[in-house]
């Protein structure tokens, strides 16, 4: 076979790859460090899905109100540190994303007065007076079944007065309750979970 090359490859017996090969290979680890990878990633997924389940049970339905408001319910409310007209007193609880305080059932209306402390001072709700027609600042109408102690007044603005409800003229000077919606950090289940209602 005249012209034919025969290339051959020599190594030394025990050698079983030339250094360039050498460096090269990939590093065999341990059986074992692949099965504690692997049990490892399984046990963060599983502590993941734990997290997120018992965050979700232990606060459904979490309600937090601005520090110095309170929760009630629904609602947070908060008695105002400085006074002023009715007009001052809605634009105050407006500054503050809220409302001038409306009492829609006897639990509300005892709750308010008893943020009022029953004080001998009026103190300015949502309520007014136009055309002798009570209504509520959302434009709602009073109901006059529940708040039958109101005078039929052409012009005035209600007040809590010793846990009453009274008529005051609207220039008159008084502090007065705002309210608003807490807010909600998750969204309450169908089942229930325990409330976290809290300030913050």
């Amino acid at each position: 076979m005249a012209g034919e090359i025969i290339y051959a490859d020599l190594r030394h017996p025990g050698d079983g790859f030339s250094p360039a090969e050498k460096r090269h290979a990939p590093a065999l680890c341990p059986r074992w460090h692949g099965v504690v990878l692997k049990v490892s990633g399984l046990g963060h997924l599983v502590l993941l899905v734990l997290v997120v389940v018992l965050s979700a049970q232990a606060c459904a339905g979490c309600k937090l109100c601005p520090q110095d408001w309170q929760l009630h319910g629904d609602r947070c409310y908060r008695l105002s540190k400085e006074t002023g007209n009715w007009n001052q007193g809605k634009k105050g609880c407006e500054n503050q994303g809220s409302q001038l305080a409306m009492l829609r059932d006897k639990k509300e209306e005892e709750y308010i007065k008893n943020i009022t402390g029953g004080r001998t001072q009026p103190v300015w709700i949502g309520l007014l007076s136009s055309h002798r027609k009570w209504r509520w600042v959302d434009n709602t109408s009073l109901n006059t079944k529940m708040f039958r102690t109101l005078q039929d007044v052409d012009e005035g603005c209600g007040t809590l007065k010793n846990k009453v409800l009274e008529v005051d003229i609207c220039d008159a000077e008084h502090e007065w309750v705002c309210q608003k919606h807490p807010f909600q950090l998750s969204p309450s289940t169908a089942g229930g979970g325990e409330k976290c209602d809290a300030s913050f």
